[in-house]
């Protein structure tokens, strides 16, 4: 009953063209998990996942295609994004994107590609980025320093834009005009704040910025500067990344008790029958 429920809010939901964009961080190889942290069984599950349910994974530039009207989208498009630059996204997660054939994302942040790591984890150096296969990965803008964007006046906001494409370009790291914004992080009041922010972004050639929100986006896009994105963490379970892929995180999370005791329920059932 709960699951045909859930299938029915999907389609009534999502009625139209809909795209996913998932968001990942770091990749560990030894079992951790954490709010940032996805381990290697999550990940190949979750790509083997998309592999066999139908989804089409995207480039940045081909999404980038579709909503100038240059192109289409293809059949359940999903852009699966990596943000920061850690090294575990060429080391675990291309491979994995190699052997799923599964097209990948990164936002990287020229500072850390300097100093080397963040967080205490390695970052991509500027030839592990290079040398990856640009028909499976692409480059996006994660800021200049990994400063909010909801903390810079004007005038830091444009300065750190143009830093962190002049620094790619100086490194030879083709990328697209695409932004994430640092920690989701925007002016969140509507008027001056906003219409300030995406007037810089248009200025400085930004095709599309994305936020987190947790929601899937219809399609054409309502906005092509606030690009909801839906975070995966090393706490989420199979399932968990399931029903987020059909009706958002948002809605996942507060049908996730439901699944519990439905479960819960079909588990009694069997114990009885067995006992």
């Amino acid at each position: 009953m709960i699951f045909d429920l859930i299938r029915y809010m999907s389609k009534s939901l999502f009625p139209k063209e809909h795209l996913r964009v998932l968001m990942y961080h770091s990749v560990s190889g030894d079992g951790r998990r954490d709010d940032l942290t996805v381990d290697a069984g999550q990940l190949e599950a979750q790509f083997r996942y998309l592999r066999t349910h139908g989804y089409t994974t995207i480039l940045l530039s081909e999404l980038i295609e579709a909503v100038e009207g240059k192109g289409s989208l293809p059949v359940k498009p999903v852009l699966v994004t990596f943000d920061d630059g850690f090294r575990d996204n060429l080391e675990i997660a291309y491979p994995l994107a190699k052997q799923y054939r599964i097209r990948i994302n990164l936002f990287v942040v020229p500072a850390f590609i300097h100093q080397g790591e963040y967080r205490g984890l390695p970052c991509l150096t500027a030839d592990d980025i290079r040398k990856m296969d640009p028909d499976l990965v692409e480059i996006g803008l994660h800021s200049f320093d990994h400063r909010s964007y909801a903390e810079l006046n004007p005038f830091r906001l444009a300065a750190d834009l143009e830093l962190s494409m002049v620094a790619l370009r100086s490194m030879d790291i083709p990328y697209q005009p695409c932004l994430a914004y640092p920690f989701g992080a925007y002016p969140r009041r509507k008027g001056l704040d906003q219409s300030t922010l995406f007037e810089i972004l248009e200025e400085k050639g930004i095709s599309l910025a994305f936020r987190i929100g947790n929601r899937i986006n219809p399609f054409p896009l309502k906005h092509r500067f606030l690009v909801q994105r839906l975070d995966i963490t090393g706490h989420d379970t199979l399932r968990t990344f399931q029903w987020s892929l059909a009706i958002g995180k948002k809605w996942a999370r507060l049908i996730s008790p439901l699944l519990r005791s439905s479960a819960d329920r079909r588990g009694s059932v069997l114990q009885e029958a067995h006992g």
